[in-house]
């Protein structure tokens, strides 16, 4: 399942959000966030803070599906750079 959701996020090229991802392999939230944090300490992903310093500095924070009125809208995760 992990390389599933490693898999999942090389394909969709940007950041997912907890709910999203859960609906998409059919697992609940709670099961699937303790995989993501698995997958967070052994550095394969890492998890956005939205509305912190890395969202001010993104060139779609007025857009973002993550954020309404800048209130996050869950956990989101992402591939670490590089």
């Amino acid at each position: 399942m992990l390389k599933e959701i490693l898999k999942m996020f090389r394909e969709s090229g940007g950041p997912l959000d907890l709910k999203a991802l859960a609906a998409k392999l059919d697992v609940e939230t709670s099961a699937l966030e303790g995989m993501l944090t698995t997958l967070v300490r052994q550095g394969k992903l890492r998890e956005v803070e939205v509305g912190s310093a890395d969202c001010r500095a993104c060139h779609s924070r007025l857009t973002c599906a993550y954020m309404v009125g800048g209130v996050s809208l869950g956990k989101v995760y992402e591939l670490p750079e590089g």
